[in-house]
């Protein structure tokens, strides 16, 4: 309870301090990492927080699952390609936007893109000369240092089946939803987080595996941003 009432007296000062002294560009926070980590959930906890402290938050929709169109799902490069895109549209709109919000939430943003590439490399999906383009051309300096703080959520295989399947009528594996696929998903989330995780400039790693709730890990998320805020405005 002091920890939360703490948190709260603190993104009230930071707050205060952004309205007297304005950003020149949001602080965005990117949340990337695998199927049923808690990912989408921690957003929606820490979206709700900071508006309901008076910030002003930009969130759009995660481009996979809510924007691509279905029939490129079937070709994992074409469907790849159009979500990273995606993903660096908003962070160029963001950095653009007039109305200037405090923070900009990415959901699968640049560092997620890199890691998807880096799954299909693996699996022979695409050369080693695609993937490379690829990842250089989302790690070009305006874009990638405009990424503020990358939170990766990882959770275990089995646990993530086990909260997947507790929402559905059936067990069948899918295409993505696959023991197999969450595997190499976690390695080439790995891999990219050892070969590029210090070109941003914050990063945190959240392994939810042993966490019931996703409220646990909000707090934490929640705590980071606020620092972060803390930090960039001169409050400490």
């Amino acid at each position: 309870m002091q920890d939360l009432e703490r948190l709260r007296d603190d993104a009230e000062a930071v707050l205060a301090m952004l309205r007297e002294h304005p950003l020149e560009r949001p602080y965005f926070v990117e949340f990337a990492g695998t199927p049923k980590s808690g990912k989408s959930s921690n957003i929606d906890i820490v979206e709700h927080f900071f508006r309901r402290m008076g910030f002003n938050v930009l969130a759009p929709s995660e481009g996979a699952s809510k924007r691509t169109p279905r029939y490129l799902k079937s070709d994992w490069p074409a469907f790849n390609a159009w979500t990273a895109s995606y993903a660096l549209m908003q962070v160029v709109e963001g950095l653009h936007d007039p109305a200037r919000p405090h923070i900009s939430i990415l959901d699968r943003g640049l560092f997620d893109a890199l890691a998807w590439f880096e799954l299909m490399k693996q699996r022979g999906q695409i050369t080693r000369e695609f993937a490379d383009s690829a990842q250089g051309f989302l790690t070009i300096d305006k874009w990638r240092e405009a990424i503020d703080r990358v939170i990766l959520f990882t959770v275990d295989p089995e646990i993530s089946m086990r909260r997947e399947n507790a929402q559905t009528l059936v067990d069948d594996e899918g295409q993505a939803m696959n023991t197999k696929l969450l595997n190499e998903l976690n390695a080439a989330y790995d891999a990219i987080r050892k070969r590029c995780s210090d070109s941003f400039e914050r990063f945190q790693q959240i392994d939810t595996t042993e966490m019931e709730e996703a409220k646990q890990s909000a707090i934490q998320v929640a705590r980071f941003v606020v620092g972060d805020l803390q930090e960039i405005s001169g409050l400490k």
